[in-house]
């Protein structure tokens, strides 16, 4: 039987025996019983104490039963109401099956007859209350993990609800904002936990590789294929495949991603065979995928198969609220590595922190907490936080204006779609002294992708 020891249940009966009788009776069974002689009390009753269910008698005085269902119905729609009446007419019964009743129990009552209607009634009760649980517990879970503040709760609310489904998920945020921490986060609260995570770097795997990186190979299938070789999507069988900066993902690849979101099969590079597999399916870009679909730099019919939920993560400056508990939990993580207490972080740190613009975010202040941990003594100052970052923070009033007469103008129209995006590389580079990951970073470009433009319209590297 459904355990209803959790339960609050009014009783509304008009003789005062047996409303006493009954009550004592289903305290044995139920957490707590509330009891009322007549409708209006009983209706008062419930707008204090809110229970979960209501027992009542049809016919009592001041307000009967069923103008009793009717009011409650209004005031709280999801509880529900047993009937037990002496009185059969046709006319009552109909009538209170237009108000919703949950059961009738005949007087006099029996009691098996009774506790088995409780507890069919109880149940959808029982069952929103324990996923109301699930999804407070999954939440806070999301929120000790990725930070706290306003922002990160819906974040973790949506994270924490969509996790225990099979939808596909679209992470979209800026660089280093936490996606691929939140896509692991999302799959350890699934129920394919017990599976593996596989995370891939769509920016980082050549175009011509992607293919084959992604569904494997047999042997021979091209050059350089001396053995077959399952994919990054098999090797994820029964779990989850994340693929992050998905906006790199080759267009000829999207197709057959395409076939794989939707169906769930897939044909490694070479075979004529299909082969199925069971993938939750996580993607992440750094740009808004809707809008490159819409540019025709993306499938359409790709991007709404993977944006079944879509979880915008704002980048760290705009969540002031999550800067702190974010360094306190990789301080325990950093701390756990290196076998140590984890020091204090003064106030005047935490301030420092908060007031940092963070342009590389989650990934900039895990990093710039690691480099403190290895001269940290018992407490962190802001002088610690200061030396840290003394050479990864851009100041906030912006880089240094170009001298405009060393940078030529761009190509004169008409030209070229990839006219521009070349000059547009070469400026960034000049820009930033030749430096790579520094041009990529300030054009809101995955460094893969930069490295691999560059190379397309030989354009030289530069420094790392």
């Amino acid at each position: 039987m459904t355990d209803l020891k959790n339960l609050t249940i009014l009783l509304a009966e008009d003789e005062a025996e047996l409303r006493r009788e009954t009550a004592a009776f289903l305290e044995l069974y139920c957490g707590r019983i509330v009891q009322a002689a007549n409708g209006r009390e009983a209706l008062a009753l419930f707008d204090e104490q809110r229970p979960d269910l209501i027992i009542s008698d049809i016919r009592m005085p001041v307000m009967d039963g069923l103008e009793l269902a009717v009011r409650l119905k209004e005031r709280g729609p999801d509880a529900p109401v047993i009937f037990c009446t002496a009185f059969t007419e046709t006319a009552y019964l109909l009538k209170a099956i237009e108000v919703g009743a949950a059961a009738f129990v005949r007087k006099p009552v029996d009691s098996e007859e009774l506790l088995a209607a409780i507890a069919k009634a109880a149940l959808p009760v029982i069952q929103r209350r324990e996923i109301n649980g699930l999804s407070a517990e999954l939440t806070a879970s999301v929120e000790a993990q990725m930070g706290a503040g306003a922002a990160m709760r819906t974040i973790a609310e949506l994270a924490a609800h969509v996790a225990r489904t099979s939808y596909s998920i679209l992470l979209q945020g800026e660089t280093g904002s936490g996606k691929s921490r939140l896509a692991g986060i999302v799959h350890g609260l699934s129920p394919r936990r017990e599976g593996p995570f596989v995370p891939v770097n769509l920016g980082a795997i050549p175009e011509h590789l992607a293919e084959s990186e992604l569904f494997g190979h047999l042997r021979g299938a091209f050059t350089g294929a001396e053995r077959t070789r399952a994919g990054f999507v098999e090797s994820a069988q029964g779990g989850t495949l994340f693929l992050d900066d998905i906006e790199s993902c080759p267009s000829a690849v999207q197709a057959k991603l395409l076939r794989l979101v939707e169906e769930k099969r897939f044909t490694p590079v070479g075979s004529a065979a299909e082969k199925r597999v069971d993938v939750r399916v996580i993607a992440a870009s750094n740009r808004n995928l809707k809008e490159e679909a819409r540019a025709g730099r993306f499938r359409e019919d790709l991007y709404y198969r993977l944006a079944d939920v879509v979880i915008p993560l704002p980048p760290l400056r705009e969540m002031p609220d999550a800067v702190v508990p974010l360094a306190l939990g990789f301080l325990r993580e950093t701390s756990d590595e290196l076998g140590r207490d984890a020091p204090l972080l003064d106030p005047e740190a935490r301030r420092k922190l908060i007031a940092m613009p963070w342009p590389g975010n989650v990934r900039q202040l895990k990093s710039a907490i690691r480099r403190v941990m290895l001269t940290a003594g018992t407490a962190i100052t802001s002088a610690d936080i200061t030396a840290a970052t003394s050479d990864q923070i851009c100041p906030v009033a912006g880089p240094p204006v170009p001298d405009i007469a060393s940078h030529p103008s761009p190509p004169p129209f008409p030209c070229s779609m990839d006219a521009l995006e070349k000059w547009s590389l070469e400026q960034a580079l000049r820009f930033c002294g030749g430096k790579r990951m520094k041009a990529a970073l300030m054009l809101g470009m995955n460094y893969y992708t930069f490295r691999r433009r560059l190379e397309r319209h030989g354009i030289s590297p530069g420094e790392e």
